[in-house]
Order: C-alpha cells, then structure tokens, then sequence
C-alpha cells in the first residue's frame, strides 16, 4: 500500500487539504462571532452547506458512478479554490452574505468530493488492503483537525482573517494540483438516456435491493447511529465541560485525547479485525460508545472527562474504519457513487438535526441529563440492533437445518 504511487498522492492531497480545512472553520467560527449575535442564525449559516448538499446528494451519486472520478475531484478543488475569494470578499466587505455563498460553494464541493474520494479509493488500492487504507484515511483527517485547529487558534492572536483563508487556500491549490497526478484506470460506465428525473426517491428505489441483500451493510449503518450521537454535540460538550470545570485548557486536552485515542484505535482494527471484521465486535465496540456517553455524566471531574474522550476516540477509531471498509466490499462498485453520496446525504441531515438537538438540550434539561439522556438511547439503539442480528441469524440457522432434513 505504502508503494502504491496513487494512494500517496491522495493521501498527501487529504493531509493538506484537511488541515487547511479546519484552519478555515476557525476563521468561520471567529467571522460570525464578528458579525452574528444570535447563535441559531451562527448555526443556520454554518448549517447552509449541509443543506444544498442534501439536494444535490442524488444527482452527485449517479454522476460520480458515470463519470472519471479524477475528472470529478479537479472540478470540486476548483470550487473549492473559488470560494475562498468569496470569503476574501465577506471580510472586506464585512457582510454575511457573502460567508453564505462561501459555505454554499464548499458545501456543493464536498457534496461531490467526499463521495468521489470514497469511491476512488477501492480503484486504487487492494482489497485486502482497504481496512488499512481507511485507518490511515481516518487517521490523517484526525491529525489534520488537531493541527489545524491548534493552527488556525494561533494565527487568530497575531494574524488577520485574510491571512488564515490565504493558508486555506494555499492547501486547498496543494490538493487540485495533486489531483492532476492521480492516475487511475477506471472502465466507462454506460449512460442512462431515459430521461428520468434524478432525486433522492427514485436513487433510493435504486439502492434498496441492493442493499436489502447485503445484511452487514444495514446492521452498519444503524451502528453508526450512537456514534454520531456523541459526534454531533462533540464541539458543544467540549465547551460545556470547560465551563463546568471552569478550565479553558481542558478544551485542548480533550481533543487531544481523543485524537490519540482515535489513532490507536485505527491501529487495532488493522491488528485485529483486517482478516475477519465480524459485525459481533462492531457490536461490542459500539456498546463501548454508549458507555463513554453515559460516563460523561462525571465529567465535572477532569479525570473521568478525559477518560471518557479517550474510550470514545478508541471505539471510534476502530469502528468507522472497520465500517467503511464493509460498504466498500459489500456494496457493488457500480453503486458506490450512489451509495456514498446517499449516506452523505443522510449523514448531513442527522448531524444538523442532532446538533440542533444538542443545543436545544443544553438549553433546557441541561448538560448532564443530556448526555444520560443520549447514552441510554445509544444503549437501547445498540441493544435493539443487537437482538434483530441474533434472531435474523437463528433463523437462518433453522432454515438451514429445515433445508438439510
């Protein structure tokens, strides 16, 4: 893998862009904190990305499974270039409009990108080598968000907002022109010319027989639910739990924490579940989430916070990798696009609907009824899931038996 001329380029591509990535949400954290006093129009406008990209989700999918994926990701660096000088423009200018255009255009850029990117990656490395390509995937887009989190906070005391998009920008020019030396070999796909209307219905139409017959594909997706649950309000929690400890340093050390954690846990499943990733352990990992979710009720105490970070950056660095690699398997490549844009889609929609929640939660019941509040529903969901894979699996077994006899 680490010779696969392909899998560096895309890698380095990843690294850079993903850091340059997070510099820039601490630009756009520090702009609307600027401009915006309401939080919820702070997050409608963060959010506003998210949202065109659940329409243009559908038609994505079906261009990408058509379509070069190199072709793809080059006309995605190019939006994603252009909308820097959008935000060139809302500094100057001093107006949140032109933020709305900038979060519009990357969002349409990811919408495209991510699901490419996905795509790609099993056209350019061995099967038996995704679950590691991924861990390192997922390790690189970890590392990225501690430096360029801990990057952008630093440019912020001495530097103008111009000049943290100009080191975006640069990251995102390092990523399009490595894009060019990408060379892929992809067989052409033939077009439908029937007219049909695209939409999110008509490609789920599409995707369930497909899916439906691939049971670890289902029982993957539902558990990723829990960790999406902590996911979604990690940001909010992480503040939160500052404000109870009345410590602003533990902010640093709980994303720390939890991105080593994530790096050690990409390392067992490559040690562990590379040759044989059964969904029993996955099942086990994502107890292992609910828990880290429950045992933040403790975290007025420094100690059980961290602790709590660190066993949920563990199960989660080995279970979205293990996770990734099934849909990467499972699902046939004729359907990737499709597939990956579609859980995109509703990856987008369940983050915004859980972060809002978070936020509303905080607001009323409070921080620590929230997060007990969440740690059992992850515990039921997990539980549940568990009990349908039990039973779908002596049934089989009874089916067998009967078919023998």
């Amino acid at each position: 893998m680490w010779r696969n001329r392909n899998f560096l380029i895309l890698m380095f591509g990843l690294a850079v862009s993903s850091t340059g990535l997070w510099v820039g949400i601490i630009g756009n954290l520090e702009f609307l904190q600027m401009n915006v006093e309401s939080s919820f129009l702070q997050a409608l406008i963060i959010l506003a990305g998210f949202l065109v990209g659940i329409f243009l989700a559908p038609m994505a999918g079906r261009i990408i499974d058509r379509s070069n994926k190199k072709k793809i990701l080059i006309y995605a660096g190019f939006a994603r270039c252009a909308a820097i000088f959008f935000m060139y423009l809302a500094i100057f200018y001093n107006n949140v409009w032109w933020m709305v255009v900038y979060t519009l255009v990357i969002g349409i850029s990811g919408t495209f990108s991510q699901p490419a990117m996905q795509t790609m990656l099993p056209l350019i490395v061995k099967k038996e080598e995704l679950l590691d390509a991924n861990g390192v995937n997922m390790n690189i887009f970890t590392a990225s968000r501690i430096v360029g989190t801990a990057l952008g906070g630093v440019m912020l005391v001495g530097m103008s907002l111009f000049s943290l998009y100009t080191v975006t920008l640069i990251s995102y020019v390092i990523l399009l022109v490595s894009t060019f030396f990408l060379n892929v070999e992809e067989k052409p796909k033939e077009i439908n010319k029937s007219g049909k209307k695209e939409n999110f219905f008509r490609t789920l139409g599409e995707l369930y027989p497909i899916i439906k017959n691939q049971p670890k594909v289902v029982y993957g997706i539902f558990l990723l639910i829990p960790a999406y649950l902590f996911l979604s309000g990690f940001n909010l929690m992480v503040i939160e739990i500052s404000e109870l400890q009345d410590n602003a340093g533990i902010k640093g050390i709980l994303y720390t924490t939890e991105g080593v954690c994530v790096f050690i846990g990409t390392f067992l499943s490559k040690r562990f579940f590379k040759n044989n990733p059964k969904l029993s352990y996955m099942f086990a990992i994502t107890f292992i989430i609910a828990t880290a979710h429950t045992s933040l009720y403790l975290s007025d105490h420094p100690i059980m916070s961290v602790l709590s970070f660190g066993l949920f950056g563990l199960a989660a660095g080995t279970l979205f990798p293990v996770v990734t690699t099934i849909f990467q398997t499972d699902v046939p490549s004729d359907y990737h696009g499709r597939f990956f844009s579609i859980k995109g889609m509703i990856d987008n929609i369940i983050f915004q609907a859980l972060m809002l929640l978070t936020g509303l939660f905080l607001d009323t019941i409070g921080f620590f009824n929230m997060v007990i509040g969440f740690g059992v529903t992850s515990f039921v969901i997990a539980s549940v899931i568990l009990y349908q894979y039990t039973s779908s699996g002596s049934r089989n077994k009874k089916d067998t038996v009967a078919a023998v006899k």
